[in-house]
């Protein structure tokens, strides 16, 4: 049989590459979500300077689009690559699948992040050196840019989560899958908190400038940003009621019983200090301080984004995109408009290990000398994408979800009744595999728990296995 398309699988033990991703892409959201709320804020407040012959209001817009180039725009532009990087060999194949839906929608979300990076700049250095009517323009389209790349992103992500209906796998449609059932309230929700997480910075900024504005000008700006911060967090908490009605069974199931408890804690307690500090500088503009603002935006990161991102993250398992490519790169489901066809049957019929082209040539038949390598090469290529499967600690580890299994049929005769097409857990693949795969895989697993649950991720092909090859 011809190996499939599968690649290398990229094992990060104990955090998992999953992890890694999260933490590159907490930092992204957390520049991008700031620039395109302040490019919002800014241009408004640039037209309510403009209206209201305000021009103390410029001095503060300029400090503020510094703040964006030295911080957003810098970190964001290191981030956004690296999320490419990490997401492109944790799971080639997820991506692929992406690239190939939306290789034009990706194409126009470049334009537009290039536009925006180049109006920052020109917003920044033309600031009282153009036309007002002229700059406010510029203000308005950088705006308008910054905020374009949020609507087409959010269609990709939320098509990662679930297409939400049958049409796309019939149809094709790449408008189909954009507009998917989970877009709308994803999509609004994003755009209402970044507004808190702009206004949070901004109250920071403005607090530092205190002693160079006017104070009747000073009291405007923060109490509009205290505004619009809490207008960002009733209505995207409105909007997450909404994206939580939009996701499928599985999403809910995870939510209700498989996501940490402490997450929830973490961004009730986030979204309740982001309203009371809001609360108080629109009440009383004069006790905004930067060592209060500043410290409550990387609060946002630890205790809103990251939590959020992997919570994203875990709701989508078992697949990684669109319902049909699982975490574990293979193919689980017909795509009858793309010409995809789901590669179960053939693993199935042909094994695992004959299936994929980087597994070492002398594990690819399982014999009683490699087949403890064997299953530990299946746990690396099938499981490691939501487990850590060589410790007891670290991302739902091994070492914990069998502690006290040793015997190698215990742990088959679990795996077989638990990992069937019929009876897995919604957001874990069933075993794709012949019968001694499963069972090879028991064999390390038992192997790995008698050695106290954590072994070496290096794979050793036994010289028996290698000769015989030979």
């Amino acid at each position: 049989m011809d190996v499939l398309g599968f690649y290398p699988m990229w094992y990060v033990p104990a955090i998992g590459s999953a992890s890694v991703i999260a933490i590159i892409a907490t930092i992204h959201v957390l520049a991008s979500h700031t620039s395109v709320g302040a490019s919002i804020l800014l241009a408004y407040l640039a037209t309510k300077a403009h209206r209201e012959n305000l021009p103390q209001i410029y001095d503060y817009i300029k400090r503020y689009l510094l703040g964006l180039l030295v911080f957003s725009y810098v970190s964001g532009s290191i981030t956004g690559p690296g999320i490419w990087f990490s997401a492109s060999v944790a799971n080639p194949r997820g991506i692929s699948a992406l690239i190939h839906n939306f290789v034009w929608v990706w194409a126009a979300e470049w334009i537009w992040f290039v536009a925006e990076v180049t109006l920052v700049y020109i917003l920044y250095y033309t600031l009282g050196r153009i036309d007002m009517k002229s700059w406010l323009r510029l203000a308005w389209t950088f705006a308008i840019g910054s905020w374009a790349t949020m609507y087409i992103i959010v269609g990709i992500l939320s098509f990662m989560l679930s297409p939400g209906h049958e049409k796309w796998f019939v149809s094709g449609n790449i408008l189909d899958a954009f507009y998917n059932k989970n877009y709308f309230p994803h999509l609004l929700m994003r755009s209402s908190y970044m507004f808190a997480i702009a206004g949070t910075v901004g109250i920071a900024i403005a607090s530092l400038m205190k002693k160079d504005l006017p104070e009747k000008v000073y009291k405007d700006i923060v109490r509009t940003l205290s505004f619009w911060g809490i207008g960002g967090l009733v209505f995207g908490t409105m909007f997450f009621g909404w994206y939580v009605s939009t996701l499928p069974q599985r999403s809910l199931v995870m939510l209700s019983g498989i996501v940490p408890k402490w997450y929830y804690a973490l961004i009730f307690i986030i979204l309740l200090v982001l309203l009371s500090h809001f609360m108080l500088t629109a009440i009383r503009p004069t006790v905004a301080r930067f060592y209060m603002a500043y410290p409550i935006y990387l609060l946002i990161f630890f205790m809103g984004i990251y939590p959020e991102e992997k919570i994203r993250e875990t709701i989508r398992k078992p697949y990684v995109a669109g319902e049909f490519v699982w975490v574990n790169q293979i193919i689980a489901k017909d795509v009858p408009a793309k010409g995809i066809h789901s590669e179960v049957p053939k693993i199935q019929q042909a094994g695992f290990l004959a299936s994929n082209p980087f597994v070492p040539e002398g594990l690819k038949k399982i014999t009683p000398d490699n087949e403890i390598m064997a299953g530990k090469a299946i746990a690396i290529l099938q499981c490691s994408g939501c487990h850590n499967v060589t410790s007891s600690s670290g991302l739902r580890p091994f070492g914990q979800k069998f502690a006290g299994m040793t015997d190698k049929e215990t742990v088959y005769s679990f795996l077989a009744s638990y990992l069937t097409p019929q009876n897995h857990p919604p957001y874990m693949p069933y075993f794709v595999g012949k019968d001694e795969e499963l069972r090879a895989l028991s064999a390390y697993i038992a192997d790995m728990i008698s050695k106290g649950g954590r072994v070496s991720a290096k794979i050793e092909v036994p010289r028996q296995s290698f000769e015989a090859h030979k």
